[in-house]
């Protein structure tokens, strides 16, 4: 924030003070509204917004995938139970002599045996335990590629940060160039009224016009009004800043004005070398372009038979007759020769998918090179335009003095020197926002480079 410091005394003097002040900004008194920096609006962005929350989420989800699919080269434990009543008896005949004919017995059984399994409650429990084996290789692929998966959801997050950071900044730097236009209003207001006494000062000594009294009435009012539009549109604003910082949309701040940078001597090769290499975009092609390539690898080892040591347990609970408990140990083979040709299609379908996203890969990177081309030389525009509004600021800025002096010495009209304020504050409009959009222009530059903030 900015103070104009105004003073009772001569007119000339009055002006001598508001200006300067205007042109080196307010002092804003100590505790009251605290101040934001950008690096802290940053810095909050990373840590309270919502849709880089969201993001970051779509990391942990990345991460127990691969626990997930880890899991798989555990052994794999399974385990049935059927219970319930018969809907009709289980009937076993064992024939006369089925377990042989002996010469001091005679045939066992002597005659014909039924064995009869009445409608009961009755079970049939099985379990198994099984390690892959041939599969392990498959398990393999697919670790990795949830690993990918992994390294795809931080680029997803890397670029909703640097969309983010953008945002931020751009918000930011628009409250800035409404606060300056605020405080400049602010300073007109006071202007205005101090010209105003002197006016009505001299309507009394009958040096001036009743219209110059009037028509300064009615700027003064003008002014005002602006100044309340302007107003209304930085608390808007702020609280736009505020949805992107994950805060209360009422929470008060204000923000420092940035100063006029420095002359930068930028690269063009190196931008591109470096947006190449970091740009969230092209990683994300990339590492979807060796999912794909996964996701082939993965289809070929399906021919693989599936080999597994398998353990296993049969129980029949309340039947008569059959065995109590059975148990076996060995190898399960589970294998698909003939699919009539669905893996070799399946395959060819992937490798084109593969080829696809290499064709987009090389897409993006032309679109980020050409991105960093446009935001290069739109940053570099801006940086022209801004000294160009500087040196007009500062060029209106003289004028007004003279003016007033003129004015002082009653060789001005009065018409005039309000003309000469309007210019002043038209240029000192036309610099802040040449200010804001070099800022800006440097956000998007900053964000075609994928800089990490």
């Amino acid at each position: 924030m900015r103070t104009v410091v105004l003073k009772p005394v001569l007119f000339l003097g009055v002006l001598a003070v508001v200006l300067p002040q205007r042109a080196q900004g307010q002092e804003r008194e100590p505790g009251l509204i605290p101040v934001l920096t950008l690096d802290d609006a940053v810095s909050i962005a990373k840590g309270s917004n919502k849709t880089i929350q969201v993001s970051g989420l779509d990391v942990a989800r990345a991460r127990e995938k691969v626990a997930q699919v880890k899991t798989n080269y555990l052994p794999q434990l399974a385990s049935y139970v059927q219970t319930g009543i018969l809907l009709q008896p289980i009937d076993f005949t064992i024939p006369a002599g089925t377990l042989g004919t002996f010469p001091a017995t005679g045939p066992i059984p002597a005659t014909d045996a039924a064995i009869r399994t009445p409608q009961q409650l009755s079970a049939v429990i099985y379990a198994s335990a099984g390690q892959p084996l041939t599969q392990l290789f498959k398990v393999k692929l697919a670790v990795q590629q949830a690993h990918l998966g992994i390294d795809l959801a931080n680029e997803g997050l890397r670029a909703k940060e640097h969309d983010t950071i953008r945002q931020v900044k751009e918000a930011y730097y628009q409250i800035v160039h409404t606060q300056s236009q605020v405080e400049d209003a602010i300073a007109s207001v006071k202007y205005l009224e101090e010209l105003s006494a002197v006016t009505e000062s001299r309507l009394a000594e009958k040096t001036v016009l009743l219209s110059d009294s009037l028509a300064i009435k009615a700027r003064t009012k003008q002014q005002r009004y602006q100044l309340l539009a302007l107003q209304d549109a930085l608390e808007v604003q702020k609280q736009a800043l505020n949805r992107l910082l994950g805060r209360d949309l009422r929470t008060s701040f204000a923000v420092e004005a940035e100063s006029a940078p420095a002359i930068e001597e930028l690269d063009l090769e190196t931008a591109r070398s470096h947006a190449v290499q970091q740009r969230p975009e092209i990683r994300q092609a990339r590492l979807q372009s060796k999912m794909a390539e996964l996701d082939a690898r993965r289809e070929k080892a399906e021919y693989i038979p599936d080999v597994s040591a398998q353990v296993s347990y049969l129980s029949f609970q309340n039947i008569t007759f059959v065995p109590q408990n059975v148990g076996f140990a060995g190898l399960l083979l589970k294998w698909q020769p003939f699919d009539w040709g669905m893996k070799r299609h399946r395959i060819s379908e992937l490798k084109t998918v593969t080829k696809q996203y290499a064709l987009t890969e090389q897409d993006i990177k032309d679109q980020v090179l050409l991105d960093v081309e446009q935001t290069f030389r739109k940053l570099a525009a801006a940086r022209v335009l801004l000294d160009a509004q500087n040196d007009m600021q500062q060029a209106e800025r003289e004028r007004l003095r003279e003016s007033t002096h003129r004015y002082e010495q009653k060789v001005l009209l009065l018409f005039d020197l309000l003309e000469r304020q309007t210019a002043v504050s038209q240029a000192e409009a036309q610099y802040q926002q040449a200010l804001s959009a070099f800022w800006t222009a440097r956000a998007e530059f900053e964000r075609a480079l994928g800089m990490d903030q």
